[in-house]
């Protein structure tokens, strides 16, 4: 049985209903095996309409996201919506980031990926020793020691819920 593909491409302008009478907006930044990377602005209107000149200011660095739990046939979580599309987008400031997930051969390997599903290495760490652990949960955000100055999200993709409360957290932070 074949998988539909996803309408949901690089380039589209979305917006993100919150749980106030505000929407959220959001592009995608690129499509990646488990879904989808998207940038979500630091741009918040009553009405579901987007300036698209506001398109260079992040409210928090690109996540993965559950295309199909938010944008496909069978959508579950909250009330996500394509608005426009950008065509010939190109990402921006994008090479710092890291996706981690465990490698699925070896239980003390970590696989870092890119925005692209480009592999950009492995991470050996203990899970028995917690002074030996490499990884520290920060939140939604990982903490690596000798790599402090890139940043590492797991690469697990995210729901309506996880969005929204980065998106709260965020706007707290920046009032």
């Amino acid at each position: 049985m074949k998988t539909p593909k996803s309408k949901f491409q690089v380039g589209d302008i979305f917006s993100v209903k919150q749980d106030n009478r505000e929407y959220a907006f959001g592009r995608c930044i690129s499509q990646i095996s488990v879904g989808h990377i998207v940038e979500i602005f630091d741009y918040f209107s009553e009405e579901n309409i987007f300036d698209t000149n506001i398109t260079n200011k992040r409210l928090f660095e690109p996540v993965p996201i559950d295309t199909w739990g938010l944008f496909g046939k069978r959508k579950k979580e909250g009330i996500w919506k394509v608005i426009g599309h950008e065509d010939h987008f190109i990402p921006e400031n994008v090479d710092h980031l890291r996706y981690w997930g465990m490698a699925a051969e070896k239980g003390t390997d970590t696989k870092l990926m890119g925005v692209f599903d480009n592999d950009c290495g492995d991470i050996k760490y203990s899970i028995v020793n917690g002074d030996e652990h490499r990884i520290q949960s920060v939140g939604l955000h990982f903490k690596i020691k000798g790599r402090e100055n890139e940043v590492f999200l797991l690469r697990s993709p995210w729901g309506d819920i996880q969005v929204k409360e980065e998106i709260k957290k965020y706007r707290q932070t920046s009032c």
